[in-house]
């Protein structure tokens, strides 16, 4: 039997600790749950946790953020996930429209603008 939280579920991933924590203990401040990924975990992953949102980096690692995005999207059961990109890049705004990712943060951002993303999205994801 699974265990319905009423805590929104926002997975983090970012190849950066310090990154993660503190987006872990800011949305945390909010009351979301939040799990964190210094890689892509896979869609098997996403699916059994179920996120309400995904802030997801666009420089991880051996992976491209982007093409994640795409995989995510592309995938039925869990395109409906809102997916926003985290990136220095000063071309985010396209990066995130070419993924297919709803949103983006450039780095460094505010975590007022965070809290307000999170919220955004969160608000309209029924939780399929």
């Amino acid at each position: 039997m699974r265990v319905v939280s009423e805590k929104k579920k926002v997975l983090v991933i970012d190849d950066n600790t310090g990154i993660l924590f503190v987006l872990q203990q800011a949305l945390e401040l909010k009351q979301y749950e939040v799990h964190i990924s210094e890689t892509y975990p896979g869609i098997d992953f996403v699916r059994n946790i179920s996120p309400d949102l995904i802030c997801l980096d666009v420089s991880l690692v051996g992976q491209d953020g982007r093409d994640v995005a795409r995989e995510l999207k592309a995938d039925p059961r869990t395109k409906h996930i809102p997916i926003i990109l985290l990136t220095a890049y000063p071309n985010a705004e396209d990066m995130a429209r070419e993924s297919g990712a709803n949103d983006f943060l450039s780095k460094p951002f505010e975590l007022t603008l965070l809290w307000e993303m999170a919220a955004k999205y969160t608000a309209f994801n029924s939780g399929e």
